[in-house]
Order: structure tokens, then sequence, then C-alpha cells
């Protein structure tokens, strides 16, 4: 019987877009959307100006960078768009992790290069998810507990995947490929709210291609590197419960698919926003404490309680809460150093407790079954908001798509004329007719 690896691979490289359920085609191709808008969104971020201010990267014909700002090598435009795409927090979430914003960046630039159809990157971006589902499906605990980002760790293994379908490597290649990305996974939870994290997710991006075109030229990696008893899944596990038999499991963006964010900060506080938000109005000069029950492992990545800048803010469970009851929403122009810095933000910080949960969801033990809100006001007044288990833009209380268009609008507006931003936006909306990569960009 063959091992985790090469099962892994034999699914990767025989994946035919004709077999994937049509609800699959559907959740990649909202990754896509999703995925494309907020790198336009992120493209101007400071940390993707220092990357490209440290680094010359070499002029090249194989892919764009972030669409219109010059060609260079696959997985170098990887790197950069994918830092572009994370560095907002704004991109969608599954498996425990940002499973679009490692793919698609990866996907859009190696399938330029190969002028790969619509329909195969689709393809390569299922046998990603795939890979990283199945992954990250075969340990008891959690990596973020451990302190691992999964997004860099499981990212790179599916890009290579991913990769690896998209140039039709056979299965014994593919195998080499998912091995060597093996030794290229990384990220630490440490590093949220911080530069470092959307980089680390870039990482994985670019160490996928880097690992699927080194397997096409003949480079080898152990066979069983995923499921070896000194190999990945053991390494990395937090506890070693971790299963590393042969056989894979169900369709895994059927079950899980993407929640996609509708505020730029992490996931984890989603759900609290919608309830604060829900709550309607305040005077917040009333506000005695805001109170939010969340999960244990939500809040333990929730680092930064007296954030100064927009970086820390993402991961701040008092900024989102100051945020919502203050301006009445969390959006992307909410996420400024002086907004976040403003007297009526900053004097709310001191007011917002969080209130750990250790009840987690059978579907994702990263959450709790729900969070709650709860505001007390200076004359004793209790308000509280209902339950939420599933934010709105989780997979199970999905956007509709011209909710998701508006997201995608606004992330766009700025970088595109609203014309070319419609054809972008229709293109990917019908991306299996796509006859090729390049005309994405056309």
């Amino acid at each position: 019987m063959n091992g985790l690896t090469r099962n892994l691979a034999e699914f990767a490289a025989s994946l035919d877009f004709r077999k994937i359920p049509a609800d699959a085609v559907a959740t990649a191709k909202r990754g896509f959307i999703d995925c494309t808008g907020v790198m336009f969104a992120g493209r101007e971020e400071p940390v993707v100006k220092v990357l490209r201010g440290t680094f010359s990267f070499p002029a090249g014909s194989d892919s764009k960078i972030l669409f219109d700002q010059g060609q260079t090598s696959s997985p170098e435009a990887a790197l950069i768009n994918a830092t572009a795409g994370h560095a907002l927090d704004y991109d969608d979430v599954a498996i425990d992790g940002h499973p679009s914003v490692v793919l698609v960046p990866a996907i859009l630039a190696e399938g330029e290069r190969l002028r790969a159809s619509g329909a195969e990157m689709i393809a390569a971006y299922v046998a990603g998810y795939e890979v990283w589902g199945e992954l990250a499906s075969r340990d008891e605990d959690k990596y973020h507990a451990k302190g691992w980002h999964p997004s860099g760790v499981f990212g790179a293994i599916a890009a290579a995947a991913a990769g690896a379908r998209l140039a039709k490597l056979d299965a014994g290649r593919t195998a080499h490929a998912l091995a060597a990305a093996a030794s290229m996974s990384a990220g630490l939870v440490a590093n949220f709210g911080s530069m470092m994290k959307p980089l680390q997710v870039a990482r994985a991006a670019q160490g996928g291609l880097i690992a699927a075109r080194l397997a096409a030229k003949g480079f080898t990696a152990s066979p069983d590197a995923l499921e070896h008893r000194n190999g990945f899944l053991n390494a990395f596990s937090p506890a070693g419960r971790v299963r590393t038999d042969g056989t894979l499991g169900e369709w895994h963006i059927l079950k899980n698919g993407l929640n996609i964010k509708r505020y730029p900060v992490c996931y984890a506080l989603h759900r609290s926003i919608d309830g604060l938000l829900g709550l309607g109005k305040f005077d917040i000069g009333k506000i005695k404490e805001i109170e939010l029950s969340i999960g244990k492992l939500q809040a333990g990545m929730l680092r930064h309680s007296r954030p100064q800048n927009a970086l820390d803010a993402k991961f701040s469970a008092e900024f989102a809460a100051a945020s919502a009851v203050v301006a009445g929403r969390v959006g992307l122009a909410e996420l400024s150093d002086d907004f976040v810095r403003s007297a009526p933000v900053q004097a709310l910080f001191p007011k917002v407790r969080i209130s750990p949960v250790d009840d987690p969801d059978a579907d994702d033990p990263l959450f709790s079954r729900s969070d709650q809100v709860r505001v007390t006001l200076a004359d004793g007044t209790v308000r509280s908001g209902e339950p939420v288990s599933r934010a709105k833009g989780h997979a199970h209380n999905p956007l509709g798509m011209d909710e998701l268009r508006l997201k995608f609008n606004d992330c766009v507006a700025g970088a595109l004329p609203a014309a070319h931003r419609d054809v972008l936006f229709e293109r990917l909306s019908g991306l299996e007719e796509l006859a090729s990569a390049v005309t994405l960009y056309t």
C-alpha cells in the first residue's frame, strides 16, 4: 500500500476538472475573486514596499507583479502578490488558515507562465486545498496552540500540489514536490500583528512553486517525507496525536468551504464584531465595560491589548470593540495608524474585557461554539448580544454574490477604472471558461 505522500501526489496529479463537484468549483472561484480583490487593496502597504525596496526581483516574462507593476519569475511574483494579499489580513479563512492567499497568487503566477486555462487553474486550486485540508485534518490538536502558523506550515505543501498540477507532473514527480515543500514549511504565531505574518504566507506560495519547478527538472526528496516518524506531520504535531496512514478522506473543500472576511482583522474577532454592531449605537462616554466571550484558542491569537498602529490593531480585541462602537464599523478606513491612536479609541481599550470560553466547536475546534458580547453602561444597564456561531461571510452563512462584488469593488477601486474592474470580476466569475490565464491581464 502506498504511503500518504504518494497517495496525495496521485490525487493531485490525476485530478480532472470535469470530475470536480460543482460546489467545489464555485468555492474555488470565490477564492480567486476575493483574493484578487485583497491583493489590490494591499499592494501599497508598507510590507510590500519594504520587500520591493530591499530585493532586486529579476526581470522576466514569466508572471506579472500585482497585475500591472512589472514582471518577474513566477515564484517571486507569487511572493510579492501573496504578501500584498495578506498584508491587510482581509483574505478568506478555512482549514485552520488562509488557503486562497497562498494558492491564488501561486496559481496566477505559475498559470500565467504555463498559459494554463481557467479550468486548469481551478483544478490546481482544488488540488492544493485538498492536500492542505487532508494534512490539517490529521492532528487532534491545533497548530496555533503550539505556536505554529498553519498557513505557513501547510501552505507550502498545498502550493507545491497546485504548482505540480498546473505543470501536469506525474504522481512520482508530484510526490517529490510535496516532500521538498515539507522542508520549506514555516511560520510562527508570535509574528502575528507584524510584517512577518504576510511574509510567512508569501514564502509558502513561493516555496511551493520552487518545489514544483525543481521536481519538474528531476529534483528528488524523500518519498515518505509527510508520514515518516521524523517527517512533517510528526515533527510539527503539538502533542504527537497525529494520523500518518495513507488513507485519504472526503472532499475537504465541500465540508469546509471558504469563510469570506467582512472585516480586515483577525478572523477570531469577526463574530464579536457582528455581535457588537448588532447592538446598535452607543454613547461611548457612558460605556463602563465591553465584555467579549470568545474561545480560548481565539483569545490566544490576539496579542495586542493596547495597539498603537494598524498592524497591531489587526490582532487586538480591544481595537475591534472600540472601532465597532466608535465608528460603527471595522473597515479599511479604520485600519489606519491615526484612527488606532485617536483619543476615543484609545480611551476604550481599558474598558474591554476578554472572557475565554473552553467550549470548542465540534466542526471547528479552533473556535468556541459561539461568541457573545455584553456592554455594561455607567448606570448599570447591560446590553447583551445574541450568541453568534457563524460570522456573516462564513461558509455556512455566506455572502451573496452582490455582497462579494461590493467587497471586491471596494478593494480594487483605487487601482483600476470601473470598466476594467468590472471586466476582471466577470472573468474571475467565469474562470472555468477562460482559455488562458494571460487573458486576466488584458
